[in-house]
């Protein structure tokens, strides 16, 4: 099987994204702090519901914005990368995403590469 030649493996493409990240995304307005896409627990919750209220905060926050896909790329190329060369997992919110979701997809990838390399051995 042959995979499509990946939309981040041309550097210009990357720069592409982070500059329409730059422009359109909610994250990057003024005034907008930072903390925002790292938001504390819910208080007395138990894991589940930790969980579900980080998951509803990711998508009210990213929800509108206009460099969404642009954001899942460009964390999906970053996180890939720190956890293949530093062990470091995804944090904080990204894409819509909580770390976890795309810590998992990041996982699923990996093992389509690895089937794939397998069969064409």
């Amino acid at each position: 099987m042959t995979r499509a030649k990946s939309p981040t493996s041309d550097l210009a493409r990357l720069r592409s994204l982070y500059d329409q990240i730059t422009e359109e995304g909610l994250c990057t307005r003024p005034g907008v702090d930072p903390d925002h896409w790292f938001p504390d627990a819910e208080p007395a919750g138990n894991a589940t519901t930790q969980r579900r209220f980080y998951e509803q905060a990711a998508t009210a926050r990213c929800a509108g914005c206009k460099a969404l896909a642009a954001c899942q790329v460009t964390a999906e190329v970053e996180e890939r990368a720190d956890l293949m060369l530093h062990d470091c997992a995804p944090h904080g919110i990204r894409g819509g995403l909580a770390p976890w979701a795309r810590f998992e997809r990041l996982l699923a990838s990996n093992i389509a590469v690895e089937t794939d390399k397998e069969e064409a051995a």
